[in-house]
C-alpha cells in the first residue's frame, strides 16, 4: 500500500482519538447549539445575526486553536520522541513522511469543520432559518483560512517548538487578514498614497485571508462579533469585500507551496 496513505490514515485516526481534539470538537458544537438556542429567543434579523455571529466565532477561535495545535506538532514532538525516526528508518523518504503527516492533520481539520458546519445547518433549520447557505459558505471560507494556519505551523515545527510554531502561524494569519483589510481601505481611498503602493505590493505577493460574503455584510454593520469587528480607519468605516475566486485559488496555491516547503525543510532536520 502507498506509504503516504498509510501514514496519513494513521495520523488522522490517532488525532481523532486525542482528548484535546475531541474536547474542542464537542465544545465548538456545544457553543453552536447554545448560539442557536439564544437565536431562537429573538426575532427577525437579530435572530439571524445571533446564530451567524456565534457560529462564526466558533469557526475563528476554535479553528485557530485546532489548526495551530495540529500544525505545530507535525514534526517536532514525534521527531524528538523517535516515531518519525522509525518511519524514516523503514525506508520511507523524509519528504513523503512529512507530507503524509501534514495530510493526516488536514483530514482531521476538515472532518472537524465538516461536523461543525453540519451541526450549524441543523441548528439553523431547527430555529426556522433554513440551512443558511451564507453560513455554510462562511464555514468553507474559514476552513481554507485554517488550512493556511495549519501548514504554516507545520513549516515552523521543523525548526521551532510546538508553542512557538502555533504562535507564529496565528500571527502570520493575522498579518494576511490585516493585508486584506488594508487593501480594502486603499480601494476606498482612506489611506494615503504614500502607503498604498507598499500595501498593494504585499497584498499581491502574500496569501490572503478569505472573507466570506456573510462576514463582509455583517462586519459592515458591526454585527459580526468576535469573528470580525467593524473596520474603521481614519474615522472612516471600511467595508471589506468578499474574497474573489482568484483570492481563493491564490491562497490555496500558497497553502500547497508552504506544505511542500515544510516537507523539503524536514530533510535537514535531525531526528531521533
Amino acid at each position: 500500500m502507498n506509504p503516504t496513505l498509510v501514514i496519513g490514515r494513521v495520523e488522522a485516526r490517532g488525532i481523532s482519538r486525542r482528548r484535546w481534539f475531541l474536547a474542542l470538537l464537542v465544545l465548538g458544537a456545544a457553543l453552536i447549539v447554545a448560539g442557536a438556542v439564544l437565536a431562537g429567543t429573538r426575532n427577525g434579523l437579530a435572530a439571524i445575526d445571533t446564530m451567524r455571529s456565534w457560529t462564526a466565532g466558533v469557526y475563528l477561535v476554535g479553528g485557530l486553536l485546532v489548526a495551530g495545535t495540529l500544525g505545530a506538532s507535525t514534526v517536532n514532538r514525534d521527531a524528538d520522541g523517535g516515531w518519525v525516526g522509525m518511519q524514516v528508518a523503514a525506508g520511507i523518504p523524509r519528504v513523503t513522511v512529512a507530507l503524509a503527516r501534514i495530510a493526516g492533520r488536514l483530514v482531521a481539520l476538515v472532518a472537524l469543520f465538516a461536523i461543525w458546519i453540519v451541526i450549524a445547518a441543523i441548528c439553523s433549520a431547527a430555529i426556522g432559518q433554513g440551512g443558511d447557505w451564507p453560513l455554510f459558505v462562511h464555514g468553507l471560507a474559514m476552513l481554507e483560512n485554517m488550512v493556511l494556519v495549519l501548514v504554516t505551523a507545520a513549516l515552523c515545527s521543523v525548526a521551532l517548538g510546538p508553542v512557538a510554531s502555533a504562535i507564529v502561524a496565528i500571527f502570520f494569519y493575522v498579518s494576511c487578514l490585516s493585508l486584506v483589510n488594508l487593501m480594502a481601505a486603499v480601494n476606498d481611498g482612506v489611506i494615503g498614497t504614500a502607503w498604498s503602493g507598499l500595501i498593494e505590493g504585499l497584498y499581491l505577493l502574500f496569501p490572503r485571508a478569505i472573507t466570506s460574503p456573510m462576514l463582509s455584510e455583517m462586519q459592515g454593520r458591526g454585527a459580526a462579533g468576535v469573528a470580525g469587528a467593524q473596520l474603521e480607519i481614519n474615522s472612516n468605516i471600511v467595508i471589506v469585500p468578499a474574497a474573489s475566486w482568484l483570492t481563493v485559488l491564490w491562497t490555496l496555491l500558497w497553502c500547497a507551496v508552504i506544505a511542500v516547503a515544510a516537507a523539503l525543510s524536514f530533510r535537514r532536520r535531525a531526528i531521533s
